[in-house]
């Protein structure tokens, strides 16, 4: 079993973040992983992407289509939607992206990430409500195993909110 990923957005969005969070909820669980991080070169606002693998086997850390591939802002939608193997899952971030994925071989999953997120939580929560989103799309690791990395990573303060926009993502998928 093996699991490809790609996180994209702006720098300070937790893209990095999500894909630390999905690597240490899989290793727990057993499996290889490979984080590759990118970072643009200003320190609040470029570019921010990562590839995770996760998988039974050691393998390549580069991937050319990815199973899963979620977009926080427009820009990363142009750069990444052709990324998704086809079948895969495109999720996007409509409360900062307004153009429309074009692909018809793969299933496209729009969630206001920072809508939801001041509903539950807080709005620096939205990351949490993608990465419950994603967590969703997978197979290889659950929703129990994410609040379990959220309960380690965090602090103590903000564990409950992350939790809740965790959750609020994960349902919003059908």
């Amino acid at each position: 079993m093996k699991s490809e990923l790609i996180f994209s957005g702006i720098g300070g969005q937790g893209t990095i973040l999500m894909g630390k969070m999905a690597c240490t909820a899989a290793s727990k669980k057993g499996y290889n992983v490979t984080l590759s991080p990118a970072y643009g070169q200003e320190k609040r606002g470029g570019r921010a992407s990562c590839q995770v693998v996760i998988s039974e086997e050691i393998g390549s850390p580069i991937i050319s289509e990815a199973d899963t591939v979620l977009v926080m802002d427009e820009k990363s939608l142009k750069d990444y939607e052709s990324r998704v193997k086809p079948g895969g899952t495109l999720v996007i971030n409509s409360s900062m992206i307004s153009a429309k994925a074009t692909r018809t071989d793969i299933k496209v999953v729009e969630i206001p990430f920072t809508e939801i997120a001041t509903e539950v939580a807080t709005a620096k929560s939205a990351n949490m409500v993608a990465l419950g989103a994603v967590v969703k799309s997978m197979h290889l690791i659950t929703l129990d195993d994410a609040k379990e990395v959220v309960k380690m990573k965090m602090k103590p303060a903000l564990v409950d909110a992350n939790i809740k926009a965790l959750e609020a993502g994960y349902n919003f998928v059908k």
